[in-house]
């Protein structure tokens, strides 16, 4: 008896002593309930922290003009897509044709005979009279970047900016005109919902896209949590006012101290709770000695580490299974539809980075060193994604893609894509799955239609979202695992 009792006994106490456990995890304030909170005080403390900070300032879903051109990623492909269905192909052919030649000037990698026969190459490609693909450029542009290839008889070398004209004119007019376009384009949604099907998607991907932002703003509403979101979104205003100095320093001593008073102070209205030696390094950074000086712009980083590691890990996961993440679905599906009789009605062929074709009328020798936009290119003819207005057609790029294998083609006037025959095999793969998908896209038509009864229409399009988002990775384990 005396075994079992002892045993007994222990079990008493090791309950006392969870009961304790939980009950001064309850009583901790905010952030600190977490049993982990600890841990990542310690290594928000890293100096790493800012560098790793800022790797996460950006979302896949809306990408800078910038780094849509010059980065690699598998969304320039719908951007090519879409550039070509306007007839602007020319000009994004232009910019990475003259990123690869500048970059092999700035190298010195090539003889200046071969600089100059490149240059040329480019010149009678975009600008001259007859070009194959004419940049509507004045004549003094044209003189201008033509004395520049070939200058006066004291001047050997041809300038390596000598585009640099030219292309700041046409990358003007993709930004004012084209960009803004295609970002209300069915080509940008398709690809945003690619993102937010796969399992590639991050919390800093939805924190930094504002359409994605207000639905996770609501969830965590619903979660009441709504405090750490704004304080996350309050650290980053001021990051971005401190390093872009858009404002004087007492203003940012200002603002600084509106989010400490509001969030990490012991009388905050908002308090998040973060321990002694936070605080204090905090109060630190904002009240220096120098009184001009003012806060630095890693002030906040050490909470803004802590925050964003307790919402990817806690609340992330849920957002993606929860009925607002299904209903961001639906409506980027009903933007597609709306979207469909914006599209021509003409073939578009699909294009790529012109900067291999360079090579391929010999303008640089082959033992030049290949230029980044060609090995992008390269890359591109690998993944370049069928893009479609129609979600079937979306599950079949997926699919595609799984396998490593992409086709060209174009569209048709009801706005499928349409591969050359060279793939129609995998036509046969796939006609099942969109027999069965077509169904259950006119259900989500017909739910989006009816206006009478808002609340079941919501939960019907979320139900087959989640439906439509199961099959896609279900279909794509299945090609995998062939």
């Amino acid at each position: 008896m005396s075994i079992f009792r002892l045993f007994s006994n222990t079990n008493k106490e090791k309950t006392r002593e969870r009961s304790r456990s939980r009950n001064r995890a309850e009583n901790l304030p905010g952030v600190q309930q977490w049993p982990y909170y600890r841990d990542l005080a310690i290594q928000s403390g890293h100096f790493t922290i800012p560098s790793e900070l800022a790797s996460l300032r950006h979302s896949r879903l809306n990408r800078s003009l910038y780094n849509l051109v010059y980065t690699p990623n598998d969304e320039l492909n719908y951007f090519i897509l879409y550039m070509e269905s306007c007839s602007l192909s020319a000009y994004l052919k232009f910019i990475l044709d003259v990123h690869a030649f500048e970059k092999l000037s700035r190298q010195h990698s090539a003889k200046n005979s071969d600089q100059q026969t490149a240059a040329l190459t480019l010149f009678h490609r975009y600008f001259a009279i007859d070009a194959t693909y004419p940049i509507p450029i004045d004549d003094n542009m044209r003189q201008t970047t033509f004395s520049l290839i070939c200058p006066s008889s004291d001047i050997t070398e041809t300038d390596s900016d000598c585009f640099r004209m030219g292309r700041e004119y046409v990358w003007n007019l993709i930004e004012q005109n084209a960009y803004p376009s295609y970002l209300t384009s069915a080509y940008h949604i398709n690809y945003q919902l690619k993102m937010l099907t796969c399992n590639e998607l991050q919390l800093h991907d939805i924190l930094y896209n504002n359409s994605s932002l207000s639905y996770f703003i609501e969830f965590s509403e619903q979660e009441k949590v709504i405090d750490l979101v704004r304080f996350w979104l309050a650290i980053e205003h001021f990051y971005q006012s401190t390093i872009n100095r858009m404002i004087d320093n007492q203003t940012l001593t200002e603002n600084a101290l509106n989010i400490y008073d509001q969030y990490i102070s012991l009388q905050a209205s908002s308090r998040l709770g973060f321990d002694d030696a936070i605080r204090a390094r905090i109060e630190c950074s904002i009240c220096q000695p120098d009184m001009d000086a003012g806060p630095s712009s890693d002030t906040f980083d050490q909470t803004a580490w802590i925050v964003y590691a307790i919402l990817q890990r806690e609340y992330f996961p849920r957002f993606l299974q929860s009925v607002i993440f299904c209903r961001h679905i639906s409506d980027l599906m009903l933007k597609i539809r709306n979207e469909e009789t914006a599209l021509t009605s003409r073939p578009v062929k699909a294009v790529e980075s012109d900067a291999a074709s360079i090579n391929s009328d010999n303008m640089m020798p082959s033992s030049t060193v290949p230029t980044a936009a060609s090995a992008t290119t390269q890359s591109n003819r690998q993944r370049n994604p069928s893009v479609s207005s129609s979600c079937p057609s979306l599950n079949q790029e997926l699919a595609i893609k799984s396998m490593g294998k992409y086709s060209m083609g174009y569209i048709d006037p009801l706005g499928r894509f349409i591969r050359d025959p060279d793939v129609d095999s995998l036509d046969s793969t796939f006609s099942s799955q969109r027999k069965t998908s077509s169904n259950p896209i006119q259900f989500l038509t017909n739910l989006v239609r009816n206006e009478q009864d808002e609340v079941a229409m919501d939960e019907a399009a979320a139900r087959f979202a989640e439906t439509f988002i199961n099959e896609i990775t279900t279909m794509t384990a299945n090609l995998d695992n062939q």
